[in-house]
């Protein structure tokens, strides 16, 4: 059986499109769509906390959307602008996988921004480590996962969303700074400002990520697709350092640097750029975002 619940009428309709799409999904069946909320991402996490606490045995994983959040999440708590005309959105459900596999969906959901923004509008994306998405050198895209673990076992995974697709881009910016949210060393954009003004169908950018995550979450047990997971995303990364510069942080002290390897838990070995020696020292090591320990 499948759910929805909607704000109006045209989300209805945008919904029920959508379930008809993924009639053959083993993965989503209950669906929102709202105006406004404070996060979608506090949405499903206070929808999974309420199926734990009702002990419903029969959870459905859910999807999560909406035209408008007022208290959208990045990482580390930092504030996340979200006006209308973007794609704010969490996918939220359980699973039956291992600890290390948490970095494996964030590369999983990497990649399928990307293929769903090349495939959407023909454009080039970049990925800057570890998950921000980039058309041009600027911030287009980017995911947050919020996940429960115990006994070396992910329970629950909320995976969230923020694409900067037809949002008015001076006004994003402005939220920016009215918010306080985190300020990077590169700029944003939104998908419509870098596709000559042409607004895309937030419809068919979403439609294509959740049938494309559908089609390969379960493939996350497959030695031999994270392998092929962990090669996409590396070559994304190194990539990426011919055109952006990278700063990191060890101890609390900042410094420009290189990348020289990327470790399967996607944590980094780092070179020191404004050291004034070439030993070995000046090799940093950086912790994986998802790091457990």
């Amino acid at each position: 059986m499948i759910k929805a619940l909607c704000s109006d009428r045209d989300k209805f309709r945008f919904i029920s499109d959508l379930i008809n799409s993924l009639e053959k999904s083993t993965i989503f069946k209950q669906f929102f769509y709202f105006d406004s909320v404070e996060s979608t991402q506090d949405f499903a996490s206070n929808l999974l906390s309420d199926r734990d606490r009702d002990r419903v045995e029969n959870f459905y994983s859910s999807v999560i959307i909406s035209d408008y959040q007022s208290g959208g999440k990045g990482r580390k708590g930092h504030n996340w602008a979200s006006p209308k005309g973007g794609i704010w959105m969490s996918v939220a459900l359980k699973t039956n996988l291992k600890t290390p596999n948490l970095f494996h969906i964030l590369m999983l959901v990497t990649r399928l921004l990307c293929q769903t923004l090349e495939h959407t509008t023909k454009l080039m994306s970049m990925v800057k480590w570890p998950n921000d998405i980039l058309i041009n050198g600027k911030k287009v895209a980017g995911l947050l996962l919020d996940a429960e673990v115990q006994s070396n076992s992910i329970n629950q995974v909320i995976i969230g969303l923020g694409v900067n697709s037809n949002n008015d881009l001076d006004l994003t910016k402005l939220m920016i700074n009215d918010k306080n949210c985190r300020i990077h060393d590169y700029d944003i954009t939104t998908i419509k400002y870098e596709n000559q003004n042409i607004e895309i169908s937030n419809y068919d950018f979403i439609l294509y990520f959740l049938k494309s995550f559908d089609d390969t979450f379960q493939d996350l047990t497959s030695i031999k697709f994270v392998e092929e997971l962990t090669t996409y995303y590396r070559n994304k990364i190194m990539e990426s350092q011919k055109h952006l510069r990278y700063r990191f942080s060890k101890d609390g002290n900042a410094f420009n640097g290189e990348i020289s390897k990327i470790y399967d838990d996607g944590s980094l070995l780092v070179r020191n750029l404004e050291s004034n020696s070439d030993a070995d020292d000046d090799l940093v090591k950086i912790k994986s975002v998802y790091d457990l320990n």
